[in-house]
């Protein structure tokens, strides 16, 4: 039933924690894919001797996590595609909950569940909800997390996975255009999945090119029309949820100079909504990247824009 893909790079103190979580499931009809994108910590030597055949191990050069997804997927044989990055890993019954799921909603192409960082449930009894209105809930959280998202592998025969181009919301685009492409989804709200934090190499942390970010691939018009197919979402709503969402983002990219000409001309796209927000925007590019090389003064505006999408932009 599922075809779990876990990208490896680097990750050898974690990954073993993340094998052994999905051998440990109640749920037994999985196939394991890992794909080693050109680890130089020997990761891909502890799922070679201490899994053998139980993992299907797949070796490539080094061309970063979306290629090595896309990898994955390509030579998955199972209906539905379920992630986990090597260093987060799964309460044993997160793939029956999310069988489960399946099961009583034939017609549903996207599950998430709830993850922590922290602690899992103990002894959890299945509670889901349909994501109605997804794109209207989205403005406040997009809800999706890759180690803990399952997508039926069809959106990936006929759409284009991963985009290597992205070196930050490259998942984000996925759940989006599988959205989309399905119409809304299932949210499991147990905390199934354990989000590690031990590894601080992460993309996040660093600045960006805003050209290699999916705000620089959203705001493109045919963005929606390429995705679009049994989802009710209309192409305003679409719109609206776009704007804040690129809103809620953009700040992140004003600490490199070279972003300059590209925030402004994004700016410019955008329509005049959303003003308690975007008034913020309007103030000098260099007195915005002061404001945001801070993490303080950047973490206090990102509160601002949650009250501001959750309360008054409802």
């Amino acid at each position: 039933m599922f075809s779990v893909i876990i990208p490896l790079y680097n990750k050898a103190p974690y990954i073993q924690r993340a094998l052994d979580s999905v051998l440990n499931q109640s749920f037994k009809d999985y196939e394991i894919i890992v794909v080693n994108d050109g680890s130089t910590d020997g990761g891909e030597e502890i799922v070679s001797k201490v899994y053998g055949d139980k993992v299907k191990l797949i070796h490539q050069n080094n061309q970063g996590v979306s290629a090595a997804r896309n990898t994955g997927i390509t030579v998955a044989h199972f209906d539905y595609i379920a992630f986990l990055d090597a260093d987060d890993s799964w309460h044993p019954d997160y793939l029956l909950f999310v069988s489960t799921v399946i099961k009583r909603n034939r017609d549903v192409g996207i599950i998430g569940c709830h993850y922590d960082p922290y602690q899992l449930e103990i002894n959890p009894v299945l509670n889901y909800f349909s994501l109605d209105q997804y794109f209207k809930r989205a403005k406040r959280n997009v809800g999706f997390f890759t180690s803990a998202t399952v997508i039926k592998k069809v959106f990936f025969d006929t759409n284009p996975g991963f985009d290597p181009q992205l070196k930050l919301g490259e998942d984000i685009d996925v759940w989006l255009r599988a959205s989309l492409f399905f119409g809304d989804g299932i949210y499991i709200q147990n905390t199934l999945v354990f989000y590690g934090q031990e590894d601080d190499y992460r993309a996040t942390q660093k600045n960006h090119h805003i050209e290699n970010s999916l705000i620089f691939k959203i705001i493109n018009p045919d963005y929606y029309s390429s995705a679009i197919k049994d989802s009710d979402c209309t192409e305003s709503e679409f719109i609206n949820f776009r704007d804040a969402w690129v809103y809620m983002s953009l700040y992140q990219y004003y600490p490199l100079d070279s972003n300059l000409d590209s925030i402004q001309d994004m700016l410019k796209q955008m329509q005049s909504r959303y003003m308690l927000v975007r008034a913020c925007y309007q103030l000098p590019f260099f007195t915005l990247q002061w404001f945001f090389r801070n993490k303080n003064f950047s973490n206090l505006f990102r509160n601002y824009m949650k009250f501001c999408f959750r309360y008054i932009y409802r």
